[in-house]
């Protein structure tokens, strides 16, 4: 074994470096983190080939003086700590002193600053300092980091293609702007812009960012308790294959935080992408601990549990919004003088007032309800158009309406059939049919069973393929991966699924009016019990871009 020996300052530097450098996005992460601590008002960040090649990040902040701007490159140099008792409250973003020394030891970097008496430009290559010397530069600073890992070609060869990295670092530098939305951002990549956002509300700055109507395309909710607050915003319509645009700022500091993000992907993302979400959480700094790791994205809470239970309720209330939203949106399609619907959501959706012959005074038409491919119910509602899936829709109205008359009554409302329905079952599925006997009949199905042969008599309220669902629902109640459910939600998710409108099934304009009515009746009227979404909304301006217009 060779002997014990202390590391060189060269390879301690570079082991560093690994920890906090990962890819170009960590460092203009780093660096725009540096331009908000110095409080800029506006942030330029500039890269070429993803940042492989170089990146650039001009701020008009407090800049540094020559003796602050020696010292900024040494490992450890920091103004933002100065006792031990300062990392109980961070409210920073830097404060390790280890970014810039990281970066130089691994790039070729140049820092022109200001602090407005006076300026200058230092140059490091490879954390070996080449030059300080007086500059030209208003107040503010900017640096620019150049062929990134050149003298680890190993870990360069680890970088990803252009595009791949560009993605990366725009995702860094969005998120940061969220965090201070009343701060100019905007990013360039190879002279062309990749976008430029204004000082503005954190609703406009998400509106613009991502080119969506902040009337109708942005939901929004808060909950706050004790010293706990969460703010919430999604674009529903705005759907990605990964969670490349999925969020999370815990005191101004973007982080990776499973915690605040899994809640909202259960409620909102599904088998059409990941929405749009930020999540913001506001919390006393001695509650969350941001000194996990040097690279500062991860942290943890004190209190998990009070964190998960104000953004549940924060979740609710979005969905409420989203309900609601859909709704005015609906009663909006009609003509302005038309006097208020008092029935249901369907009746308000379509029906308009058409040009009145002589005769028909007061009669009112309907805007029929189209269904495409056997499978959809179309219509148009005020700023666009929107399909929903039968299936999943009605999936969604038997689950709820099951579960309803379950936990309120503990017996479901049942229709008999007008001639049972048999099957021969096997010793399985006979041994399946005597342990639930009873949540069976409660949930709404009437069956018999003689010499290996069921006889179907009733379903729950509503249940269409009759033998068919109840055989699921003994699959469900059979299925060892879903026995953490509740017997009586297997059930109703179950009878739900198999028993509902396939795809294929004509419907009468009459009955697809109902199914949407009841639809937005539900507690969730936008996703399935699977977690499917029931409708999507085509915007008309989608619409036009879609036709060239």
């Amino acid at each position: 074994m060779a002997p014990v020996r202390i590391l060189p300052d060269e390879i301690v530097n570079l082991i560093a470096a690994g920890e906090v450098v990962e890819r170009p996005a960590s460092v203009a992460k780093e660096l725009v983190e540096n331009s908000i601590d110095a409080g800029a008002s506006s942030i330029e960040v500039d890269v070429e080939q993803g940042g492989r090649r170089s990146i650039a990040v001009r701020d008009d902040g407090c800049g540094m003086s020559r003796h602050d701007l020696m010292l900024s490159i040494q490992r450890h140099a920091t103004s933002k700590l100065s006792s031990a008792s300062d990392l109980a409250g961070i409210g920073s973003f830097g404060f390790r002193g280890e970014a810039l020394p990281s970066i130089a030891a691994v790039s070729h970097l140049s820092i022109t600053t200001s602090d407005g008496s006076s300026a200058w430009k230092l140059e490091v290559d490879g954390g070996v300092l080449r030059d300080v010397a007086p500059a030209a530069r208003t107040r503010g600073t900017t640096v620019a980091a150049s062929s990134l890992f050149f003298n680890q070609p190993a870990r360069r060869r680890f970088l990803r293609s252009v595009e791949t990295e560009l993605s990366w670092l725009s995702r860094y530098i969005t998120a940061l702007s969220f965090s201070r939305p009343g701060t100019a951002f905007s990013l360039r990549s190879d002279s062309s812009a990749v976008f430029s956002l204004p000082p503005s509300t954190l609703e406009e700055r998400v509106a613009i960012r991502f080119g969506v109507d902040g009337a109708t395309g942005l939901l929004s909710s808060s909950s706050e308790d004790g010293g706990l607050a969460v703010r919430l915003i999604v674009c529903p319509d705005r759907r990605f294959a990964s969670r490349a645009h999925c969020y999370a700022i815990v005191n101004g500091r973007f982080v990776n935080a499973r915690l605040l993000l899994g809640p909202v992907e259960r409620a909102f993302a599904g088998p059409a992408g990941y929405p749009v979400m930020l999540c913001l959480l506001d919390c006393p700094a001695s509650d969350v601990d941001v000194n996990v790791h040097p690279a500062k994205l991860e942290v943890r809470f004190r209190d998990p549990s009070a964190v998960e239970s104000v953004l549940l309720r924060s979740i609710e209330e979005l969905g409420t919004g989203r309900r609601d939203s859909m709704q005015v949106r609906l009663f909006q399609s009609f003509p302005a003088g038309r006097s208020a619907p008092g029935a249901g959501v369907s009746q308000a959706a379509f029906e308009f007032e058409a040009p009145r012959q002589a005769g028909d005074a007061g009669e009112v038409h309907q805007l029929p309800v189209i269904q495409v491919g056997s499978s959809y119910l179309v219509t148009s509602v005020a700023g666009g158009v929107v399909i929903v899936d039968q299936h999943a829709a009605h999936e969604r109205i038997l689950f709820e309406r099951i579960g309803a008359s379950l936990s309120e009554t503990g017996a479901a409302p049942s229709q008999r059939l007008l001639l049972p329905e048999t099957v021969e079952i096997d010793q399985g599925t006979l041994s399946v049919l005597s342990q639930y006997a009873s949540v069976l009949t409660s949930a709404g199905f009437e069956f018999e069973v003689n010499s290996g042969v069921l006889s179907l008599h009733s379903v729950p309220e509503g249940v269409m393929h009759a033998l068919e669902s109840f055989l699921e629902v003994i699959a469900s109640l059979s299925d060892p991966s879903r026995a953490s459910l509740p017997p009586l939600q297997q059930i109703a998710a179950a009878a739900a699924c198999a028993g509902s409108i396939k795809f294929g099934d004509a419907i009468s304009p009459q009955a697809a009016r109902e199914l949407i009515d009841s639809l937005f009746s539900t507690a969730d009227p936008f996703h399935c019990p699977h977690g499917r979404p029931t409708l999507i909304e085509v915007s008309f301006k989608e619409l036009a871009e879609r036709f060239g217009r």
